[in-house]
């Protein structure tokens, strides 16, 4: 594996896509091919950041994501590395809780502990939004529960273009993902789910012993590839089981 490789970024013909999104692809297209293997060690930063004439923190995004989502590890002192594969069971079917409360036929509550206008619009539009707009965000943090159980945190931000009212919404009979969904027939989702384990603060919020898993759900809802609002869900593992169908 060496630097040159990424010198192919800079002929791509795809200029709406920054830097850092192209450096992602680059690396899973190299992955997926089996190009590069398990444990094969990448160019450092500053080796690709002189490659592509570009700021080093563009080329750390990408790896600090690509980490983040598993694809890639890193050892201190050592470097960059691909990380062994693993399995992205898609789901077919994610049914937002107070809706399969509901079909349940069991009580849905909600405690609201944050509805604001967000701050630092720019930094989350570029981090979670694919996007260097300066866009106005919403931002909301939630608790769902059946009946006084927590069964779900949720932290979200949305586009205040897309929903205006958002802040005027008390989420008691239905939860956000509901009623961003009522407000256009097109929207579609993405969700990627793994195992965690809690900091205090959240299994505090869940009332479950910080030793206890949960799974996380990031929650991506777009309009025309165009995303309109990121979420990220907590669920207590002991208390909930997800489905799919076809």
């Amino acid at each position: 594996m060496t630097v040159k490789s990424f010198s192919n970024i800079l002929s791509t013909h795809d200029h709406s896509l920054p830097m850092y999104q192209k450096i992602k692809e680059h690396i899973l297209e190299k992955i997926a091919k089996g190009e590069w293997r398990a444990n094969q060690k990448l160019p450092s930063e500053n080796e690709i950041s002189a490659e592509l004439n570009i700021s080093r923190m563009t080329v750390n995004r990408a790896f600090k994501e690509l980490t983040e989502e598993g694809y890639l590890f890193r050892e201190k002192g050592a470097g960059t590395f691909v990380a062994e594969p693993f399995q992205l069971i898609p789901f077919f079917e994610l049914m937002p809780i107070s809706k399969e409360l509901a079909i349940e036929g069991n009580p849905f509550s909600s405690q609201v502990l944050r509805l604001e206008k967000a701050q630092d619009s720019h930094k989350i539009c570029e981090r979670y939004f694919e996007s260097r707009d300066n866009e106005s965000l919403f931002f909301s943090e939630i608790l769902y529960k059946n009946e006084k159980t927590p069964l779900q945190y949720e932290k979200r931000y949305v586009l205040t273009t897309f929903a205006p009212h958002y802040l005027t919404q008390a989420f008691h009979k239905a939860c956000s993902t509901v009623y961003l969904q009522t407000l256009s027939p097109i929207l579609s989702q993405k969700h990627t789910l793994e195992a965690i384990i809690p900091n205090k603060p959240l299994s505090q919020l869940l009332e479950i012993p910080n030793t206890e898993a949960c799974f996380k759900v990031v929650e991506i809802l777009l309009i025309r590839g165009k995303i309109i609002s990121y979420a990220e869900q907590f669920y207590p593992a002991s208390r909930y089981k997800f489905h799919s169908k076809i």
